[in-house]
């Protein structure tokens, strides 16, 4: 599993990808408990915006992998025959891939919708006083 990740740059790019996503959702988290009556300056709409539309990009992101895979896999057989350890290593870097868009994308969307709840109710508390 680390040698599917090290030799692929997708791999690289999604890890990366989830990485700062998970880094601006921690700050966002932080600068609403730190200030919650600053909950409407802390992250404007379209930048939450814009971190729902870099969580989504993971598991698309993914499925890039898989077709990458997938398409080592048709010209290892194209060119090579039919060995079956090529097509079998294509078709786990496929998957491997698309597993991996999905596991760092499903904790991002729940730490967005968690993050936004947050953000909406220190808003709603300090708009009530």
């Amino acid at each position: 599993m680390i040698e599917q990740i090290t030799n692929s740059w997708v791999c690289w790019l999604m890890l990366l990808l989830a990485l700062y996503i998970y880094h601006q959702l921690w700050m966002d988290y932080l600068h609403l408990l730190d200030a919650p009556e600053m909950a409407e300056h802390n992250a404007p709409e379209y930048q939450r915006k814009i971190t729902a539309l870099k969580v989504g990009a993971l598991p698309l992101m993914g499925l890039f992998g898989t077709i990458t895979g997938l398409q080592d896999s048709f010209t290892g057989m194209m060119l090579g025959g039919t060995d079956s350890q090529m097509v079998a290593n294509g078709i786990a870097h496929a998957l491997f891939t698309t597993q991996l868009g999905l596991v760092l994308a499903i904790p991002g969307w729940l730490l967005l919708v968690f993050v936004n709840a947050k953000g909406k109710s220190c808003y709603a508390t300090t708009t009530a006083r």
